[in-house]
């Protein structure tokens, strides 16, 4: 788009957070949106096409998770059915659809209702309904009903109490809470791969998933967002959680370059014990 060619060499002339900038920011978000008429503007994440909504721009990042994105593209098989748990508003869901090909699947849980309409729109806007399904639920350890605490479409919204980076805005919201087992049990799913964000809660989401794990361990390939200074949030530990890792016959390999998987934010890919050092040297070799 012309528009947005021209904003971005405006920008390297008189600088990102120049005052000229910040005034000319929400005139310019304010032209996207009406350029746009609900079509969305043409946007590349990490170097595909699509088409989102111009506000979502600062959560559909044109290098989102690099390196994680460059692993799953390498190791995603068309055809292939993917989770992601806490889908927000698609920066993975689109990607998912792109890299399984027709013939893929992938089901978006997602329980803040902002965020799953406008998820809807970005798959309505890059023609992906007929391989793309959005559950409009939390994932945990039970079933049930829980407390949201959402500010808007933001991705640190959270159960259970409010995230401190956004809790001035946040407001509280009942939403649908299943697990991973009960979801694969009624539809008669398998994913093959799982990719979990839920601030601080993916423990619960793992432990939601033990039965589906034990059945499909060396098929499932799980990554996941790793929260640990959000984990007494969620009434999880470190050491529950190398206890439920042990449980579930898993290894933690970390895709963010840190140096402890379970002690530090990051992603990590989980995969049977027994696949450590290939997984090690997997890693690497994407990294």
């Amino acid at each position: 788009m012309i528009l947005q060619r021209a904003a971005r060499r405006a920008v390297q002339v008189v600088g990102q957070d120049s005052r000229l900038a910040r005034t000319a920011r929400p005139i310019y978000a304010r032209a996207l949106s009406w350029l746009a008429q609900g079509h969305g503007i043409p946007w590349t994440i990490n170097g595909t096409a699509f088409r989102i909504n111009p506000d979502q721009r600062h959560r559909m990042g044109e290098h989102y998770d690099a390196d994680v994105a460059a692993y799953l593209r390498t190791h995603i098989r068309p055809g292939s059915t993917c989770f992601d748990v806490g889908a927000n508003v698609g920066v993975y869901a689109l990607q998912f659809a792109r890299w399984t090909g027709p013939g893929g699947r992938v089901v978006a849980f997602e329980p803040n209702p902002v965020a799953a309409a406008t998820l809807r729109d970005h798959i309505r806007m890059n023609e992906l309904a007929a391989s793309v399904e959005v559950v409009q639920a939390a994932l945990a350890e039970r079933s049930g009903l829980r407390t949201l605490h959402m500010a808007d479409a933001d991705g640190m919204s959270r159960l259970g109490t409010p995230n401190p980076e956004i809790a001035a805005r946040t407001s509280p919201v009942d939403v649908a809470v299943t697990t991973l087992d009960d979801y694969c049990g009624a539809t008669c799913s398998t994913p093959d791969w799982l990719l979990i964000d839920v601030e601080g809660f993916e423990l619960a989401v793992l432990s939601g998933a033990r039965r589906t794990i034990a059945r499909h361990r060396a098929r499932l390939h799980v990554i996941v967002e790793m929260h640990p200074d959000a984990w007494n949030v969620a009434g999880w530990t470190r050491q529950a959680a190398e206890a439920l890792l042990e449980e579930l016959e898993l290894s933690a390999a970390p895709l963010s370059g840190q140096t402890d998987p379970l002690g530090t934010y990051g992603h990590v890919l989980l995969r049977p014990r027994s696949e450590i050092g290939r997984i090690a040297a997997a890693v690497t070799s994407c990294g």
